[in-house]
Parts: C-alpha cells; structure tokens; sequence
C-alpha cells in the first residue's frame, strides 16, 4: 500500500521536472522586452507547484486504492479478474478519450502508436478472461469426483 502511493509521488515529481526543463512552466516577462531568450524565461513556480501538489495529494489517495487493487488481482480464479483487467481497460477508455480532438497528438506516429495500445491492450482483456476462465473450470473438475 505505502510503495504504490510513494511510487506514485516519485512518478509525479519525475514528470513535472521533466515538463519544466522541457519549458512547460517557463512565462514570458512582459518587462524584459522581445530580447529574453526562452532558457532565460522566469519558472512560474506557482503553477508548477501548484500542479504537482494537486498530483500528489491524488497520489496519496488513489496510490492505497491502486496497492489494494492490486492485491486482490492475485486472487485465483476469476476472483480476480476484475482488478487485472483495470489496467488495459484503463488503457483503452484513456486511447478512446484523449486521442480525439488531442492537437499534440495528431501525426501518423502518435496515432499508430496509440493504436498498438488500443490493440494489444483489447488483446490482454481477452487472454486474461481466457486464462481466468480456463482456470477455474479446470479448478472445478478437480474438486468435483
């Protein structure tokens, strides 16, 4: 339960440092004139921490829930089938919601990339469902004489 929510803060912090050396939360002073060079733009700290604060707060939230889901994946059977098919659903539902209308993420790249996770993750339900099924009628002809 703590190393998915402490997995999940490192995650947020890693991404938000990331975004900001890419420019992310860089804003243009108005003051400095045309001259300012991008890498010389102030940091509106206030959004960045803003954002990631917002994150982490989610992440000690969501991360116990996520740890508690993920335990109960374990389950035999199709106990836990339920909770192992949270993530390629996830998947899917997230491909389906964002990639339309996504102006960053327009191009063929992006696009067939998408597509492959839509794909393998559809091809990870049903092997799961298989394998959760198969089990537990295997399991059943064993305990029954």
């Amino acid at each position: 339960m703590w190393l998915a929510s402490a997995s999940l803060v490192v995650a947020v912090a890693a991404y938000y440092l990331v975004k900001m050396g890419q420019g992310e939360f860089r804003v243009f002073d108005m003051a400095a004139g045309s001259q300012q060079m991008e890498s010389s733009l102030p940091i509106d700290w206030a959004g960045f921490i803003g954002n990631a604060v917002a994150w982490w707060v989610a992440a000690c939230i969501f991360g116990p829930l996520l740890g508690w889901a993920g335990t109960l994946a374990r389950q035999p059977h199709l106990r836990g089938l339920a909770f192992r098919l949270m993530v390629p659903l996830i998947a899917i539902v997230d491909m389906n919601l964002r990639l339309p209308g996504n102006p960053e993420l327009d191009g063929a790249v992006a696009t067939d990339t998408w597509t492959v996770v839509r794909i393998a993750a559809v091809v990870a339900c049903v092997l799961l469902t298989a394998w959760a099924l198969h089990t537990s009628i295997r399991a059943r002809r064993i305990t029954r004489p």
